[in-house]
């Protein structure tokens, strides 16, 4: 009988862990290129630095109309919207009640995209590495 407390005990907790977004979602991180910090100055575009080791999902997004300083940014996450009819939809990937963030598609540079998407297998990686052409990330709110 105790065994099968403890399991169901174990099981859920790892549920439970499964379920939990990464705690560093929304904490300030610097975006960086080539060893370099991004001047990150336009207030109309999204940043989305990949492979950010300051932050656990190695993203760091500056989100369009952000106050934050010249290379600043937030770690995030790509996320699944709650209502993607919705522009700015909650997600339990943003724990977006504690953080205030939502899960919005995020603005890729075109020319990037249309870079990725010519070589060969590149929608593929486009799809894999940034979750296609019109990702979601988790990021402030857009009016």
């Amino acid at each position: 009988m105790r065994s099968d407390w403890s399991a169901a005990f174990a099981a859920a907790f790892l549920l439970l862990d499964a379920c939990s977004p990464p705690s560093d979602i929304g904490k300030p991180c610097v975006l960086r290129n080539d060893g370099g910090v991004w001047n990150a100055s336009s207030a109309t575009d999204d940043f989305l630095d990949m492979g950010t080791p300051e932050c656990e999902n190695l993203v760091c997004l500056r989100p369009a109309g952000s106050d934050a300083g010249v290379g600043s940014g937030i770690c995030s996450n790509s996320c699944t919207p709650q209502d993607p009819n919705q522009p700015n939809s909650p997600s339990d990937d943003c724990n977006s009640r504690q953080t205030g963030l939502v899960c919005r598609p995020v603005a890729l540079d075109p020319s990037f995209v249309q870079a990725v998407e010519a070589e060969d297998g590149g929608a593929a990686l486009l799809q894999q590495y940034l979750g296609g052409s019109n990702p979601y990330y988790c990021t402030l709110p857009q009016n």
